[in-house]
C-alpha cells in the first residue's frame, strides 16, 4: 500500500517508545511502528528475508559466509550493504506495513537514523509522504540511564526478553549511560532546530501515568482518533532494583542529582 502519511517515533533508548509503540501498533491505524532502522535484531533479519532486501555486498560475500558458519548474522554493520539496496529496504517495509489508512510509522533512535539514513545520504523524506514527528524522552534521566546499563547487562530490553544475566550496580556505567543520553537528545535538539521542525513531545511519565489520554494524542495528531486505545504489548519492568540504584548513586554522585528531573 501507498505510504499517505509517515509516523516517526524519535527517541534515545529507554524513554518507553518500545511500551508507546507496542500500543500504536495494536491500533492497527499507525503504520506499525518499530525499529526498522536496527539491523541487529531478529525482526530485521525476518523482514530483509520476506522482502528481499537489502541484499549484501559481493565484496562481503566471503565475510558473510564466515560469520554465518559461526551463527551470526551474514552482515557485520551498515557497511555490509550499498546504500540503493537499504533504501529498496526502507521502501519495501514501508509497502509491507503501511496500515489501511494510509499511515506508515517508524521508530529510531538518534544513533540508527544518522547511521542508517542520513550518513547514506538521505532521510526520511525516502518515503515521498508528510511527516508526524513525535519526540519521546524521559524527564528523569538518571532512571533511564539505570534502565540502559541493567538492560544492556541483562540482554533483556524490554519484559518478553529473557534476563541473560543479572545486572550489577555500576556507577561508572551510569555516568557514561547519562552522557549518552544528554548527547543524543542534542543531537536530536540540533536536528530538529536545523530542519524548522516542531515534533508532538510527549515524555515517558505522561505515557506511564495516563496512557489513554497521550496515545490519543498521539492519533489525533496522525489525524487518525481512536474509540479504543488498546492494551500494551509489552509490561513496564521490575522498578524496585533501579530505585536503589538510583538511590545509592545519588549518594555518592550527589552531582547528578538534577538528572533526576521534577519529582512525581
Amino acid at each position: 500500500m501507498k505510504t499517505q502519511r509517515l509516523l516517526v517515533i524519535a527517541s534515545v533508548e529507554r524513554t518507553g517508545s518500545t511500551l508507546l509503540c507496542s500500543i500504536l501498533r495494536g491500533t492497527q491505524a499507525a503504520g506499525a511502528p518499530e525499529e526498522y532502522l536496527n539491523i541487529q535484531t531478529k525482526n530485521f533479519a525476518r523482514l530483509r528475508k520476506m522482502v528481499g532486501a537489502p541484499k549484501l555486498r559481493l565484496s562481503q560475500l566471503p565475510m558473510a559466509l564466515a560469520r554465518f558458519a559461526t551463527g551470526r548474522y551474514s552482515w557485520k554493520d551498515i557497511s555490509s550493504f550499498s546504500q540503493v539496496s537499504f533504501r529498496d529496504y526502507l521502501l519495501a517495509v514501508a509497502r509491507e506495513r503501511t496500515t489501511p489508512n494510509g499511515v506508515f510509522g517508524v521508530k529510531m533512535h538518534w544513533n540508527q537514523y544518522k547511521r542508517h539514513m542520513l550518513d547514506l545520504g538521505f532521510d526520511v523524506n525516502v518515503w515521498e509522504a508528510p511527516v508526524s514527528w513525535v519526540r519521546i524522552t524521559r524527564e528523569n534521566e538518571l532512571r533511564q540511564a539505570i534502565s540502559f546499563v541493567r538492560a544492556a547487562q541483562s540482554e533483556s530490553w524490554n519484559s518478553n526478553m529473557q534476563v541473560v544475566r543479572e545486572p550489577i550496580y555500576d556507577a561508572a556505567a551510569i555516568i557514561s549511560a547519562l552522557n549518552r543520553i544528554a548527547e543524543e537528545n542534542a543531537e536530536w535538539d540540533n536536528y530538529f532546530a536545523a530542519e524548522g521542525i516542531v515534533p508532538l513531545h510527549i515524555t515517558y511519565e505522561q505515557l506511564t501515568q495516563n496512557m489513554d489520554s497521550t496515545v490519543r494524542k498521539v492519533m489525533a495528531f496522525i489525524d487518525s482518533p481512536v474509540d479504543v486505545v488498546p492494551a500494551p504489548q509489552t509490561k513496564k519492568q521490575s522498578e524496585s532494583t533501579s530505585r536503589q540504584w538510583a538511590e545509592r548513586f545519588v549518594t555518592e554522585h550527589p552531582e547528578h542529582a538534577h538528572r533526576l528531573g521534577t519529582p512525581q
